[in-house]
């Protein structure tokens, strides 16, 4: 299942996801390694996302490079929002998960007891885990039965929390054709993933989508 909770591309970032893994488990693991490899982690998860929908992403590439008008996590959040990829609250999370990243990021002796008023403000938009028991599944239909684990830290938060943001990207580029906003029929999602329903589904499926 980690390939399909931790990025689209697993098999292209087994590294990034086994760092964190093993920091994430550590009662002392590294904030700043579990934060900013999660950021990148979201970061590519995010701007493939965008892609997906492009109908040309040369074009759409020049526009993501840095210094560029979507160059930033923050405003590609915004245009997911606006073409109806995620909702306010995902946005919210994304942009809190954004925020924990850049804080350790220019901060690299920082730690989640930090007092600052930037990283309090972004570990509170980190809700994704509320009102849920168990984590949605990546492709599409109700969740799966492996249950949210128990949160006692703000580390704690910001993995889970990435953990379902990276599942919510992945189920809207399930949702749609590739480069398009065309939604893909519940016929058409089956014909393409058609063990969705079956009592083992979290080992197999597509690991580029």
């Amino acid at each position: 299942m980690t390939w399909a909770i931790f990025a689209p591309d697993a098999a292209n970032s087994v590294q990034a996801i086994s760092e964190l893994m093993d920091e994430a488990a550590k009662p002392t693991g590294s904030d700043l390694i579990v934060t900013v490899v999660g950021g990148s982690l979201l970061e590519h998860a995010v701007e493939k996302t965008l892609l997906h929908r492009f109908i040309d992403e040369k074009p759409a590439r020049h526009l993501l490079k840095h210094g560029r008008p979507l160059g930033d996590t923050t405003p590609q959040i915004d245009l997911l929002f606006a073409l109806g990829a995620i909702d306010d609250n995902s946005r919210q999370a994304l942009k809190g998960l954004a925020g924990v990243r850049n804080f350790f990021a220019h901060n690299l002796s920082a730690s989640f007891n930090s007092p600052n008023k930037d990283l309090k403000q972004s570990i509170r938009r980190l809700t994704l885990q509320d009102d849920r028991e168990f984590y949605p599944h990546h492709l599409w239909g109700p969740d799966t039965d492996h249950p949210i684990e128990e949160i006692n830290s703000e580390k704690d938060k910001f993995v889970v929390n990435l953990k379902i943001a990276l599942i919510l990207l992945m189920r809207d580029r399930v949702a749609h054709h590739p480069n398009s906003n065309i939604l893909r029929t519940e016929a058409e999602l089956l014909k393409k993933w058609p063990n969705r329903y079956s009592a083992e589904i979290t080992d197999s499926g597509p690991r580029s989508t």
